[in-house]
This record gives C-alpha cells, sequence and structure tokens, in this order.
C-alpha cells in the first residue's frame, strides 16, 4: 500500500483566460461512456461495446460574481435555434491542481448554469455548473489526447484571490410600470434565477465517433421568489385567470421582469406568471407564496431577440 497515492488537494479551472475558483465540494470530473449491450440467444448479454464518450466537469463556484461573458454568453441569452453549440472553433479548459496535476479538455462549452439565489442569507450560486467535454475537432477516438491530456508534476501559481468580488446581494425588484403593487417590490427570501438550454445531440452523433457537437433548440430564464410589496388582490388580479384560453402570454405580458441588486442587474424579458405554489390559509405560513414568472421570446422586425440580460452594476 503506497499512502502517497491517497490525493487530496484543491484547483481551479480556467477557460478563455477567465479563472473560476469553486466553493466547498471542489471541481469533478467525470468519464463518461455510453454503452450498447451484445448478447446472444444461448447466452443472454455477454459483453457491451462502447458507442460514446465524453467527459463532464461540475462544481459549485464561490459566491464570486465574476466572468459574465463565460457563465452568460450570448449563445446562451438570444439562441440561434437549430445551430450548433459547439462551433467551429475548439476552446479547452484547464484544470490546474494544487498537486501539480492537470487535465486539458479539447473542446468544451458551459451547458447548464447554476441556479442563482440573489439573498444575503444565501450562497450566490446555489449548484453545480456543467462544461461538457467532447472529441476534439479532426479527431478520431483512436487519435492520441483526442478528449483531453493529463499530466503530473506541474508547477502550480494560483490566480488572485479578490474577495471584493463576493456577493450575497438585497435584490429589489419591478414588473412593468403599470402593474399595481409590482413596479417595486422585493423578496421575502431573496429570490432564485434559473436558466437552462435546450440541447439536443442526436443530430450531432456521428457512427464511430460518437457525440461531436450538440444543437441548440432554444433557452428559458426564471425567476422564483415571494414578493413583498404588493396586497394578496393585487397579485390575484396578476393570475392570469380570466379571458379567452389558447391565446400567447406574450400578448397580454409584454413586461419585463427587472432585479438589481448592488453590483448585479438581471432582466427577464416578456415575463408572466407561470405559477404560485399557494396561497396559504394557514398558521405557519405566509398567506403569500412563492410566484415563478418565466421568459418569453420577444420579437422585432420579426426576428428574434434575447431572452433575458444578465450584467455587472
Amino acid at each position: 500500500m503506497n499512502s502517497s497515492n491517497i490525493i487530496i488537494g484543491p484547483g481551479y479551472l480556467t477557460r478563455n483566460s477567465a479563472n473560476f475558483r469553486f466553493g466547498d465540494g471542489g471541481i469533478k470530473v467525470k468519464f463518461i461512456k455510453k454503452f450498447r449491450e451484445v448478447s446472444a440467444e444461448e447466452f443472454g448479454r455477454f459483453d457491451s461495446a462502447q458507442t460514446d464518450r465524453w467527459l463532464e466537469i461540475s462544481g459549485k463556484l464561490w459566491s464570486g460574481f465574476e466572468n459574465l461573458g463565460e457563465l452568460f454568453p450570448a449563445t446562451m441569452l438570444t439562441p440561434a435555434i437549430g445551430s450548433k453549440l459547439f462551433g467551429a472553433t475548439d476552446v479547452p479548459a484547464t484544470l490546474n491542481g494544487q498537486d501539480g496535476s492537470r487535465i486539458v479538455p479539447k473542446r468544451t462549452m458551459f451547458t447548464e448554469f447554476t441556479n442563482l439565489e440573489l439573498s444575503t442569507d444565501k450562497e450566490l450560486f446555489s449548484a453545480d455548473v456543467k462544461l461538457l467535454c467532447l472529441i476534439a475537432s479532426g479527431s478520431t477516438p483512436t487519435t492520441a489526447n483526442a478528449y483531453y491530456t493529463y499530466t503530473e508534476g506541474n508547477s502550480y501559481t494560483a490566480p488572485a484571490f479578490d474577495k471584493t468580488k463576493f456577493l450575497a446581494p438585497h435584490v429589489s425588484a419591478a414588473w412593468g410600470s403599470a402593474r399595481t403593487g409590482l413596479t417595486s417590490f422585493v423578496f421575502r427570501k431573496g429570490c432564485s434565477i434559473s436558466g437552462k438550454y435546450d440541447l439536443d445531440p442526436e443530430p450531432c452523433y456521428v457512427d464511430g465517433y460518437g457525440t461531436v457537437d450538440t444543437i441548440v433548440n432554444g433557452f428559458e430564464g426564471a425567476c422564483k421568489g415571494t414578493p413583498v410589496g404588493p396586497t394578496l388582490l393585487q397579485l390575484i388580479a396578476q393570475m392570469g385567470m380570466g379571458g379567452d384560453l389558447g391565446k400567447l402570454e406574450s400578448v397580454a405580458n409584454t413586461d419585463d421582469l427587472v432585479l438589481t441588486a448592488s453590483g448585479l442587474a438581471i432582466s427577464l424579458y416578456g415575463a408572466f406568471i407561470e405559477q404560485n405554489d399557494a396561497f396559504n390559509w394557514a398558521r405557519k405560513a405566509n398567506r403569500i407564496g412563492d410566484l415563478t414568472w418565466r421568459t418569453t421570446v420577444p420579437f422585432s422586425a420579426g426576428a428574434p431577440t434575447a431572452r433575458a440580460a444578465v450584467a455587472a452594476a
């Protein structure tokens, strides 16, 4: 038994010259393989054959709001439907370990970003971001280092840590300019901002090569929280429980949900209330519960525009 092979230690990630630090739990790297079963009538399943492979890097970022362009690229906020997410140019990422280890996936893209928790009482990033890592362009699965390189004994110099980037924001909100009680309000326990791609890797699967890209089918953003300011009467008036069924939500809901905090500004365009968790008549629950706003797709001159905006303020 060689105890020196029990390795523990943190690291940081670099992509497009941006450095990412992680909170508790650090950085996780998964080597993912997909198989099909091989069977014969008289033996049943007797083996497996690999049909696809990729890497996935994930972790919960520390509560420092930085690298906006990497976390919220234009391909996310204003996606070109049917386009390939990874595109023609490979963008590698580098994970540097404090022990001198280094893994460099060749072709990477952030495909999921964690919910943003806008509250003084919560970590800014509530769950893992995910970086999908595919086979390098021009490579085959048998090409040396087609997916990544791994080396040890590298020098390690961590980037400067800027604790002034820490953010635990108190957020204020406005939904339009004519919605009574909702033109200026706050949230009882902060709010949670979620966003996700609708991705389809199937069209970019190539037999003998595996997944080489993934198609963008859309992007949705949402905000969830309990508003403080409007009355129950005012909120019920906004629940959309009248009028014709079958109408587009964007026809009646052209207002943006705008969230502002020290150091941060977020807009969800054409937002509508998708659901309420409950209005409670109870001894131990607030009458007004969480509401969820969701984006629609705005259009200008017949062309879709950004679903949301995220910027430093």
